[in-house]
């Protein structure tokens, strides 16, 4: 890993933990998954389900583990069986496309200023009544599991990656640049960034965690164009 998703995000009240774009993103493809089942909000089962098909960090480590298409078919025959209950809508009022939010105690615990699918991953398996973990536990070793996982997200973070791009000189990813950066993304993709030397770089990063330097280019500039900032040169 590099340092993707490690920069912390605005929280919305004190001493809250912000979620990374990624989260958001996963958050978004588990509502939609939740709606087309008839679940009345979306829980761990939906939420893992939008991590397997978004394919990324943090499933991307343990696919030598397990074997991601045999997990989604084991979530998808707990949900398809006579026992399983969905999860019950929360009791206060919220929004449509409600999606319980998992790891944030998990990311508390490590220190991190910011909730991440990894967090959340870690939460629903290590919970094994969970679907995601009874799903995962006829497939693998659940601490072999979590292992990989948190060798992944503590090894030491390296320069930019080759694809990365920098901000422009004097720029700073702040609360409304990230934010123009996740209305700028094609569907599909997510976004990491860091500092490096003082500097901040970014990448824009597609499925199966590809990425292309010139597509961050565009997402970056259409971001920096909408705020009204000057844009990369050419």
């Amino acid at each position: 890993m590099t340092g993707a998703y490690r920069v912390p995000m605005e929280g919305v009240f004190d001493r809250a933990l912000s979620l990374t774009p990624h989260y958001y993103e996963i958050k978004g493809r588990a509502a939609e998954i939740a709606r087309a089942v008839g679940s009345p909000c979306g829980g761990a089962e939906h939420l893992f389900l939008g991590m397997l098909h978004d394919g990324g960090w943090p499933l991307s480590v343990i696919s030598h583990l397990v074997d991601l298409g045999q997990a989604e078919a084991a979530v998808l025959g707990i949900l398809n069986s006579p026992g399983y209950s969905p999860p019950p809508p929360p009791r206060f009022l919220v929004r449509d496309a409600y999606v319980q939010t998992w790891g944030a105690d998990i990311a508390f615990e490590m220190g991190d200023p910011y909730v991440g699918v990894e967090h959340a991953f870690l939460a629903m398996i290590r919970v094994r009544e969970t679907v995601p973990a009874r799903a995962l536990t006829g497939l693998a070793d659940l601490d072999a599991v979590e292992a990989a996982v948190l060798e992944a997200k503590n090894a030491p973070a390296g320069g930019p990656p080759e694809d990365a791009v920098f901000l422009p000189e004097g720029q700073e990813l702040d609360g409304p640049l990230r934010r123009a950066i996740i209305d700028a993304l094609p569907e599909g993709t997510t976004f990491g960034f860091s500092d490096d030397d003082g500097r901040t770089w970014m990448h824009v990063i597609g499925p199966g965690d590809s990425s292309d330097p010139r597509r961050t280019r565009e997402v970056l500039n259409a971001a920096l164009a909408s705020l009204g900032r000057p844009a990369l040169g050419n």
